[in-house]
C-alpha cells in the first residue's frame, strides 16, 4: 500500500537536538554566524577612516565605530530580532567571584608573557606604532579608555553574543566556534600573538561561558592589552 506524504514517520518527527540536552538547531545560528561574519568583515574594512590625518583622531574614530558595529548592533539584534535580554547573552555579573579568581590567575600569567613579548622586536615594532599616546600622562589615560571602549565591544561580541547566542544549541562547543574568528582578527598582529589567542580564545570563552559574564573577559583584556602598550612606550625611559 502506497504511504502519503502526510502519513510519512519522518515528516512528523520533532527535530534532533545536535547536543543531547540542548534544543535543535534552528534558524537562530546560521543567521547569528553570518550576521557576525558581516559585522566583523564591515569592521575591517571601514572601520579605519584613513581620511583622518591625525593618528590620535583616527584610532579614536576606529576604536568608536568598533563600539557601534560590535556592541550596538548586536545589542539591537538581541533585543529586535531575538527578543532577549543582554544579560542572557552575559552583560551581567553572572558568577563574579568566579571570574574574579580566574581572570586573577591568567592576569599573573600574562605578567610574564608580557614581558617576554615586549623584549621581541615584532612586539615592539607593532605596540609602538601610537607614540602619541606616550607623550604624557594625559594622552596615555585617553589612548587607555579608548582600548576600554574597544575592548568591552570586542569582548561582548566574542564572548557574548557568539557564545551565548550558538550555546542554547551547541553548548560549550560554541566555546570553539567563537575562537577561530578571534584567531582571525589577530592576524595583523605578530605570529606569536595570533597562536597565543588560540589558547586566550579557549580559555576566555571557557570563563565566560562557566561565569555566565564576559565582564571579566573585557576587564582581564583591558588591563593586559595597556599593560602591553606600557610597558612599550615607557619601558625604554
Amino acid at each position: 500500500m502506497a504511504i502519503t506524504v502526510s502519513e510519512h514517520p519522518s515528516l512528523h518527527t520533532a527535530p534532533t537536538p545536535l547536543v543531547p540536552g540542548r534544543p535543535p538547531l534552528s534558524w537562530r545560528e546560521p543567521v547569528i554566524v553570518v550576521f557576525s561574519t558581516v559585522l566583523l568583515t564591515a569592521v575591517h574594512y571601514h572601520a579605519n577612516l584613513r581620511c583622518l590625518s591625525d593618528p590620535k583622531d583616527r584610532l579614536l574614530a576606529w576604536m568608536a565605530i568598533t563600539f557601534v558595529v560590535l556592541f550596538g548592533l548586536p545589542a539591537l539584534f538581541i533585543r529586535l530580532v531575538l527578543k532577549q535580554r543582554l544579560s542572557e547573552f552575559g552583560l551581567q555579573l553572572g558568577k563574579a567571584r568566579m571570574w574574579a579568581q580566574w581572570s586573577l590567575v591568567f592576569g599573573v600569567v600574562m605578567i610574564f608573557g608580557i614581558l617576554i613579548a615586549a623584549s621581541l622586536g615584532s612586539f615592539q615594532d607593532y605596540y609602538s606604532f601610537h607614540q602619541w599616546a606616550g607623550r604624557n600622562t594625559v594622552s596615555f589615560l585617553i589612548f587607555a579608555a579608548g582600548w576600554g571602549l574597544y575592548f568591552f565591544a570586542w569582548e561582548f561580541f566574542f564572548r557574548g553574543f557568539m557564545l551565548f547566542g550558538l550555546a542554547r544549541s551547541l553548548g560549550n562547543h560554541a566555546i570553539i566556534i567563537q575562537m577561530v574568528p578571534f584567531v582571525m582578527m589577530h592576524y595583523s598582529k605578530p605570529a606569536l600573538e595570533s597562536y597565543g589567542a588560540i589558547i586566550a580564545g579557549v580559555a576566555l570563552g571557557l570563563m565566560a561561558y562557566r561565569s555566565k559574564s564576559f565582564i571579566g573577559c573585557w576587564l582581564l583584556h583591558w588591563v593586559v592589552a595597556v599593560a602591553m602598550y606600557a610597558v612599550v612606550l615607557f619601558g625604554g625611559r
